[in-house]
């Protein structure tokens, strides 16, 4: 069978890493994390299939199975096997293979195959990662772990990539980044890049589609394609086919907003500079999509009231029973002592409720209906927002309150045709609970944009603003405006 890989064939990084001089530059890999092929692997694995095969010892035909799959997918059949048989299964793959699966794995079941390994082939299977996927695995060991694995590499290249991709911020983008990319130098002629272009596809199986241009000094001075490489005659010069105007991040960027630059300028790379401007990496696209997909898990956790910080890093929140504990207690606690200004509310007008139990009904119907309208403006608001100015705003809080104060109207007709399912002639009952409606929900749609945005302009983040804190927030106001409004009106009630 024919099987086209799509994950990195990681060459030996001391060729990456571009000390070789040509023409007094300095020259490193920039690549695709796929390729594309004719043929698609067609095997699709079974469990229990693989379950015979592991008992049974046919050592031979299972590796051959095993070798045979894309790493994402036998990523995702080890994780379903019992520790032994992930062991079993993980030994008999060929190394490269080995380092594309262990690059899948979430960070739990990465540490749980390593200290089912030991040291059995650790250090090489890491070795043949990409330096970004490797350094993210190494940061999620114990820091002597870490430390012990890359004082054994041989190649001293290796581990100072590893140590400087660890010095960042996980979070940045130097976190993420890596360092294997192609850079010319600003001197060398069409013909002398081209020249090294055809050695370095002679070795190195990655696709290159952008070059970008260094000074004497590594800093970053411009960007050009392939094509325009391929298509200019050999005496042209790499200064005068750039473009000097490269789209760039430092390593100190966030690295969702260097995601979200390779989503808005459609790129494939983003170089990556220091303070000085020197190139010191690239975040491919493939990198990019990973982190958007993290943010926004991120983003859905904290807007359901779950602080992914107060748990370990890399924590299965679905299995993990103490680090789910620690996840989710900080902000049910802050709801409880909220909503116990609700409790409060509800026990000064216990005289009020008493007298006009069908009014005191509908309170459940405003604390759902205000909290869900706020959620919805609180939605928008964090998927549009940037850094926000006075004037934005502004500008956003006048909308929703229209938006708000058009839902409320709605809501409020509709729920004043309904009390007359609970008390004929509610005349007043439906205008009381309408106009309720009204001014609590326009206050949601207030609140609901107002409080991310202040959380965006103090550097918080902004999905901590929604769930449990606005809706628990709202409900204590809610309760206060409709029953200050039904003891207006409680004589005609009654």
């Amino acid at each position: 069978m024919t099987l086209c890989h799509t994950w990195q064939k990681a060459q030996p990084w001391g060729y990456h890493r571009g000390r070789k001089d040509l023409a007094g530059s300095a020259f490193r890999v920039a690549g695709s994390t796929s390729r594309s092929c004719s043929q698609m692997t067609t095997t699709e694995l079974d469990l229990e299939q693989l379950a015979d095969l592991i008992d049974s010892g046919e050592r031979q035909r299972l590796r051959m199975l095993l070798n045979d799959q894309y790493p994402a997918d036998l990523a995702e059949s080890l994780v379903e096997m019992d520790q032994k048989r992930r062991l079993a299964c993980f030994r008999l793959l060929d190394l490269d293979n080995a380092s594309a699966v262990l690059a899948e794995l979430d960070p739990e079941h990465q540490r749980s195959l390593l200290r089912g390994l030991a040291d059995y082939g650790v250090v090489s299977i890491i070795s043949k990662m990409s330096p970004d996927d490797a350094a993210d695995l190494l940061a999620e060991l114990p820091k002597e772990k870490a430390t012990s694995i890359i004082s054994q590499m041989t190649d001293d290249e290796v581990a100072e990539d590893l140590q400087e991709l660890m010095s960042f911020k996980d979070d940045s983008a130097g976190g993420i980044m890596s360092t294997d990319y192609l850079a010319v130098s600003v001197t060398m002629t069409a013909e002398q890049a081209l020249a090294h272009l055809r050695e370095t596809y002679k070795r190195e199986a990655e696709e290159i589609y952008d070059l970008f241009v260094i000074d004497d000094q590594d800093r970053l001075v411009g960007w050009l394609s392939v094509k325009d490489l391929l298509t200019a005659s050999a005496d042209a010069t790499v200064q005068g086919m750039m473009d000097p105007d490269v789209i760039r991040v430092s390593v100190d960027t966030d690295q969702e907003e260097a995601a979200e630059k390779i989503q808005k300028y459609d790129l494939l790379s983003l170089p990556v500079i220091d303070s000085d401007g020197k190139l010191r990496g690239i975040i491919t696209a493939d990198d990019a999509i990973d982190v958007l997909e993290e943010e926004a898990t991120e983003d859905i956790y904290q807007t359901s009231g779950i602080d992914v910080t107060a748990s370990e890093t890399g924590d299965n929140l679905a299995a993990n029973v103490p680090g789910a504990f620690r996840a989710r207690i900080p902000w049910l606690i802050v709801t409880l002592l909220i909503e116990s200004g609700s409790a409060m509310v509800i026990t000064h007008f216990d005289e009020v409720i008493k007298q006009t139990v069908i009014a005191a009904s509908f309170m459940p119907l405003l604390t759902s209906l205000t909290g869900s309208v706020a959620m919805q403006s609180t939605c928008i608001t964090i998927r549009e927002s940037t850094k926000p100015t006075l004037k934005s705003a502004l500008r956003s809080i006048w909308h929703e309150l229209r938006v708000g104060a058009m839902l409320g109207v709605a809501c409020g007709l509709l729920t004043y045709s309904l009390s007359f399912l609970f008390k004929e002639q509610a005349h007043v009952l439906g205008l009381v609970v309408g106009a309720s409606l009204l001014l609590t929900m326009s206050l949601g749609v207030v609140v609901g944009t107002l409080i991310p945005l202040m959380f965006e302009r103090m550097g918080i983040e902004p999905a901590h603003a929604s769930g449990p804190l606005i809706t628990s927030l709202l409900d204590v106001c809610t309760m206060t405006i409709y029953l200050s409004i039904v003891h207006a009106f409680l004589s005609h009630i009654v």
